[in-house]
């Protein structure tokens, strides 16, 4: 769960203001959202309170006195669910300038120092309960790394728990955090992920697909094979029933995590993660997960001479990340030379992958 997803735009005459959804904060701290992880909602407030806190209540920041209260409420009572005893020193805005006076430290106190024990709690529950996977910078579940224009650093951050973190280039991928089920991933889910991204709130249907595939697209580096088979795909589910369609998403450098837990243990923490990049996945209903990958000649060869070694390594990553549950389709280079040709093979491969999605 992302700190934008306890936001709700509100329009206020002509403008659009952002404000906490205090509908879903009371939701929350009463236990009624059950579609909701209370280990991910802990890690968003808590969060939230540390970036927004220190900001004066009246003129800066996203949060004002009665928001930050019911925020303070909402954790403690999210984190008492998970067994965690949760008491700060202060229970709003105000009490926490007044906690910062009192301890002669100005407006400078380190909330991640006041909010440790509570950190501490959250991240032993995640290695107890397998709820590695990724966290970002401010504590969110992230599942998908995907549309990376330039390729994103990856490193342990608990080699035990398999809990791993972007450190660089964050800024130039997308995370989607939501999970994903055996029902896949669509492309109207994924567009109402998009929606609720910084900035893409008032856009309009039509101008936030545009901006969605601008942004697959530039990912892909004007590499025209690639950027054919995305340009044939989106417009193959536009004909038939955009939002139900799978989602193809480009240049994706993490969904499966191939190591066993003792291999995780062998490995140093912040050591970089060698994540091979798929050129595009697509989850499809009844749990199915593509692999496609366009295979240029530096995937065999060097300066135009075959290389075994590279080949070798090639099929030994398909082995291996079809272990992990995934099916793998390999497209060549010399597919793509014609586009009218190309577009015909990737009709009848679609159609026979999904069935009626490339009729």
């Amino acid at each position: 769960m992302r700190q934008d997803d306890l936001f709700e735009m509100v329009r206020e005459g002509s403008y659009w203001i952002k404000k906490l959804n205090h509908r879903l904060i009371d939701e929350i701290r009463r236990g009624l959202a059950t579609d909701i992880s209370d280990d991910d909602v802990a890690h968003a407030l808590l969060y939230l309170l540390i970036d927004d806190l220190p900001l004066h209540p009246e003129h800066d920041g996203l949060l004002d006195n009665p928001d930050t209260g019911a925020v303070i409420r909402c954790l403690t009572a999210v984190l008492w669910r998970l067994g965690i005893e949760f008491k700060p020193p202060f229970h709003d805005k105000r009490g926490y300038e007044s906690f910062c006076m009192t301890n002669n430290n100005g407006l400078n106190t380190d909330l991640t120092l006041v909010f440790a024990p509570a950190r501490e709690s959250l991240e032993r529950r995640d290695r107890l309960h397998g709820g590695g996977g990724l966290r970002g910078l401010r504590g969110e579940l992230r599942n998908l790394i995907f549309a990376a224009q330039y390729k994103p650093e990856i490193v342990w951050r608990d080699v035990t728990a398999g809990t791993i973190e972007i450190t660089k280039n964050k800024q130039h991928c997308l995370l989607y955090d939501r999970p994903v089920g055996t029902q896949g991933l669509t492309w109207g889910e994924l567009l109402d992920w998009w929606r609720r991204q910084d900035g893409n709130y008032t856009l309009s249907e039509k101008a936030l697909c545009t901006t969605l595939r601008d942004c697959l697209m530039r990912s892909l580096n004007k590499n025209e094979p690639e950027q054919l088979m995305l340009d044939f795909y989106w417009r193959l589910s536009l004909n038939k029933g955009f939002g139900a369609s799978p989602a193809l998403l480009p240049q994706v450098y993490l969904h499966f995590d191939p190591l066993t837990q003792q291999q995780r243990i062998q490995r140093s923490e912040g050591q970089v993660l060698p994540r091979q990049r798929m050129d595009f996945l697509l989850l499809a209903p009844g749990g199915h997960r593509y692999v496609l990958e366009l295979d240029g000649k530096q995937h065999y060869s060097r300066d135009g001479v075959p290389a075994p070694d590279l080949y070798a390594e090639m099929v030994r990553e398909d082995r291996r990340i079809r272990l992990q549950g995934y099916e793998v389709y390999r497209f060549g280079g010399a597919e793509f030379c014609n586009a009218k040709s190309a577009e015909t093979m990737l009709g009848e491969f679609f159609r026979e992958l999904l069935g009626g999605v490339g009729g």
